[in-house]
């Protein structure tokens, strides 16, 4: 009993942290809480604009990001993937080189 005891105290916290996700009628995962993504195709008409908070906030809305960021020549960014987020590279005068989702 003690041995039993002691396995609920240890597995207890993991159940915690577990999650589920919904299930549709035929068993697969519902997709209702999508994470935006953002769409690339919109982003080329950037290149050659000054990288203004107007200009940054508009793309922002046009290709669906949930974010941008800007990066300007040698800037440390990380590498991390994000769907939702709309990077835009700027040259030392602001100006977009290019822009693109990640």
């Amino acid at each position: 009993m003690r041995n039993r005891l002691w396995l609920l105290v240890l597995l207890a916290p993991l159940a915690a942290c577990s999650t589920t996700s919904p299930a549709t009628g035929d068993g697969a995962a519902s997709n209702e809480a999508t994470v935006p993504q953002c769409n690339p195709q919109v982003l080329q008409a950037l290149v050659g604009k000054t990288a203004s908070q107007a200009v940054i906030d508009q793309a922002v809305r046009e290709a669906g990001a949930k974010s941008a960021r800007v990066v300007k020549p040698g800037m440390a960014v990380t590498m991390d993937f994000r769907e939702d987020r709309l990077t835009v590279n700027v040259d030392a005068n602001n100006v977009i080189e290019r822009a693109g989702c990640n």
